[in-house]
């Protein structure tokens, strides 16, 4: 038999604000809040429910890829779907059980490191605890123990592959060119295969030092490398016959074909590859000679018959090794032709400063806390995979001493200050080519808390000289100079005291909302006291209340007051409690409201130790606001529009009659008031087709272009939500006669969507029918408006 499989290393950087683990809205991702979602919508969840189509283009299957192919995800981005994705979380965890019944008993998924750190560049105890967490994060999500762990970049070492095999790994996938020599078990002679001469369709046993034993795989690096960066996956018969192409006509018994690639590649860098991939995979099942497996599988059927060693500290994705991520080596996104990377060096060398510092402190100050400051770290994953009261106890009943009982708070910003020390490894931050890059910024950012933690431990105020350190990293923009420059620009700001929280939360009662107790970033509020004052064009508010920290358990109370006038001029103070007079600020705003409202502003100013200017908020509080300045403009511009438009229609209509050209400027209201009606009526719970003909005949009266794509966008949300309610009822006629006249009148008006949701959906529901109750007349029309092979 020959064996082939296929393993997507699925992965994100961690993005969230280090203070409020929420991800700010990315507007580089729009239509989508963030680069999470975006990917999510493209490429993890179509994989769960991949497209199979036929030659006329009409969808004949759904394949769940993730049951069929080997797999890992990063555990920060699995957190993140489980809390905004669930749907997709829950269908990635049931594709590994699936998986277990055809593979033998062996799951899809492996785990990976934790926060995807270059293992041979970390210190040992950093590598302990990226393995322990990354394996406990597994556990807690599939319910099982992985086999086998993904090495970020595949970067390794011997001592990294000591780690592993301490941890009860299996076997290691590793790329052809990080292999030295093999030799048959059982005899002495060793041949060079450096230079990926390596055969990859056997497994290999790794004899480690220690007498532990570690089985290699080392895919195949042509072919992965061509999937990735070539038109391979333009079409699933490609994809296939690349893959049996490389399938030795006299290789022995167990041939393994495999390939490794970011998972990503399935429908985010490649968009439909998800579709060629789930082809593949339906193609190569049906084949008499060839069985699809994972790893662990494979290894169970044809233990390595040869030994392997490796080169030392080396990658997937570094021709020298592991410098990338250290050393100005020449490795770079190749968008930027010219630019260096010589920021790299002082990059690691100020982060390895304050983590041996941090270390130090967390030694000397978590022997108070803590039995074992270094067991506690290593099962801090627990808290933070369950911030629970519950959880929190039963994690100190192991770990904590008197003093951690009486100061939970300081015990906690203790883990918190390691957890930080290790985010800032993440390797992302080095691998393209700037130190002003999102990717470096958001490490510097853990940095920051990490610093801010130190200090509130007790620790020396480590930020100056780590500042002075990144002035070493040049940058290629003259403007920003270098990596302190970049940390006082980018990073400060977004630093997030108790008393700047708070006023993101305050921000939506300038609309007329409260805080959301739910939606408090990495807070809980209480005891929210708000006082409102309110003018034609200008909104005042002013109170206090409680934040506490559902992660560190701090507490503090805030005092703040935010005003807005003239729709843009926002002044937002805040302080603690203890530092202002409450009663005194209190009477001078409500005195300053009813006298002079414009004069609020300089009050706040005064009265209040610090004001954040607008720009340094959380950009989703920013968009509160913003939002509804838009919408009041919006609904301003579209009432003074309709105005004209009902006065001026009746004329402009008779001059359409008589040939008369016709005025550019209601043109451009009518456009606008047209449009608006039509998306407004296809938004309806129930939409009126009459109506939705009635004004499109406006528009074909005054030869008008409405907005295309945003009405396809907001048909397409219609036909989704008719969609859905027909896949939970598929035998329910009249919804199916629905889906069928909105189509056509969508065909019609020019506005048919992109129908790849409601096609899935409807063939899901049409699944749970018999073939007679399918063979009905009107969803065999439904099917042919949709592109469905019954």
């Amino acid at each position: 038999m020959k064996y082939l499989c296929i393993h997507g290393h699925f992965y994100q950087p961690p993005r969230e604000n280090a203070w409020l683990e929420e991800i700010e809205i990315q507007d580089s991702a729009a239509p989508y809040h963030d680069w999470n979602e975006r990917i999510t919508a493209e490429c993890y969840g179509p994989n769960a429910l991949a497209r199979v189509l036929n030659a006329k283009g009409e969808l004949t299957d759904l394949v769940d890829n993730y049951a069929h192919i080997s797999f890992n995800f990063g555990p920060t981005l699995l957190s993140w779907m489980q809390r905004h994705a669930p749907q997709v979380y829950q269908a990635i965890l049931a594709a590994d059980k699936r998986s277990q019944t055809l593979f033998n008993g062996h799951g899809s998924a492996i785990a990976q490191v934790y926060n995807h750190i270059i293992m041979p560049l970390a210190n040992a105890r950093d590598k302990e605890t990226q393995v322990k967490w990354g394996l406990y994060d597994f556990k807690t999500r599939f319910g099982r123990m992985p086999e086998a762990m993904w090495l970020a970049e595949t970067a390794c070492n011997t001592e990294t592959l000591e780690v592993l095999a301490a941890h009860g790994m299996k076997y290691v996938i590793l790329a052809p060119g990080q292999c030295a020599r093999v030799r048959k078990i059982g005899e002495k002679t060793w041949t060079d295969v450096s230079g990926a001469r390596v055969d990859p369709k056997r497994a290999y046993r790794c004899n480690l030092p220690s007498g532990k034993k570690i089985a290699l795989f080392f895919y195949d690096g042509p072919i992965s490398q061509g999937i990735a960066f070539s038109d391979t996956l333009k079409s699933g018969e490609k994809f296939a016959g690349r893959l049996m192409g490389a399938f030795d006509p006299a290789g022995g018994e167990g041939q393994l074909m495999h390939i490794a690639t970011d998972g990503e590649t399935y429908g985010h860098h490649q968009k439909f590859a998800d579709m060629a991939l789930a082809y593949c995979l339906k193609y190569v099942k049906e084949l008499p000679d060839v069985d699809i497996t994972v790893y662990g599988e494979y290894l169970e059927k044809y233990p390595p018959q040869y030994e392997a060693q490796i080169i030392e500290n080396t990658s997937w994705s570094c021709f020298h090794g592991v410098e990338r991520w250290r050393k100005d080596c020449g490795c770079n996104s190749g968008g930027h032709p010219g630019w260096h990377q010589k920021w790299r060096a002082p990059l690691r060398e100020a982060l390895d400063f304050i983590r041996d510092e941090m270390a130090a402190t967390f030694e000397t100050k978590g022997r108070l806390y803590f039995k074992d400051p270094w067991a506690a770290r290593n099962d801090y994953i627990e808290l933070v995979l369950d911030r629970s009261l519950d959880a929190q106890h039963r994690f100190f009943l192991r770990h904590a001493t008197e003093k951690a009982w009486t100061d939970r708070a300081g015990a906690l910003a203790l883990l918190e200050m390691q957890r930080n020390a290790l985010l800032m490894y993440t390797s992302c931050g080095w691998f393209f080519d700037e130190i002003s890059g999102l990717e470096t910024v958001q490490i510097l950012q853990y940095a920051s808390r990490a610093l801010e933690l130190h200090r509130r431990a007790g620790g020396a105020d480590l930020e100056p000289e780590f500042v002075k350190k990144l002035a070493q990293a040049p940058s290629n923009l003259k403007d920003l100079q270098n990596g302190a420059v970049v940390y006082e620009r980018f990073v400060k700001p977004s630093a997030m005291p108790a008393p700047k929280v708070a006023l993101q939360l305050v921000l939506p009662s300038l609309p007329g909302g409260k805080p959301d107790a739910a939606h408090a970033y990495a807070y809980e509020t209480a005891a929210y006291d708000c006082h409102r004052a309110d003018q034609e064009d200008g909104h005042l508010r002013y109170g206090s209340l409680r934040l506490k920290n559902r992660i560190t358990l701090e507490e503090d109370d805030i005092l703040f007051a935010v005003c807005q006038s003239h729709g843009t001029r926002l002044t937002c103070g805040a302080a603690y409690a203890h530092d202002v007079p409450k009663d005194a600020v209190y009477a001078a705003l409500e005195q300053a409201a009813q006298q002079d409202f414009e004069g609020v502003h300089t009050l706040i100013s005064e009265r209040f130790k610090t004001c954040y200017p607008f720009a340094s908020l959380f950009k989703d509080a920013q968009r509160v606001v913003v939002d509804c300045v838009l919408a009041g403009l919006a609904q301003k511009t579209g009432e003074d529009f309709a105005r004209i438009f009902d006065k001026q229609y009746p004329l402009v209509r008779g001059l359409k009659y008589i040939g008369a050209p016709l005025p550019a400027a209601f043109m451009t209201v009518a456009d606008y008031v047209l449009t608006s009606d039509l998306q407004t009526e296809l938004s309806r719970d129930s939409v009126d087709l009459n109506a939705l003909e009635e004004l499109m005949d406006d528009v074909h009266t005054l030869g008008l272009h409405p907005d295309i794509p945003r009405l396809r966008t907001v048909a397409g949300k219609k036909l989704f939500s008719y969609a859905q309610a027909l896949e939970q009822a598929p035998e329910d006629l009249p919804a199916a006669v629905k889906m069928v006249e909105f189509l056509n009148y969508m065909d019609i008006f020019g506005f048919v969507p992109d129908l790849t949701a409601a096609q899935t959906a409807v063939f899901r529901g049409l699944q749970q029918l018999a073939p007679p109750q399918r063979a009905k007349s009107i969803l065999k029309a439904l099917c042919r408006k949709l592109k469905i092979a019954l």
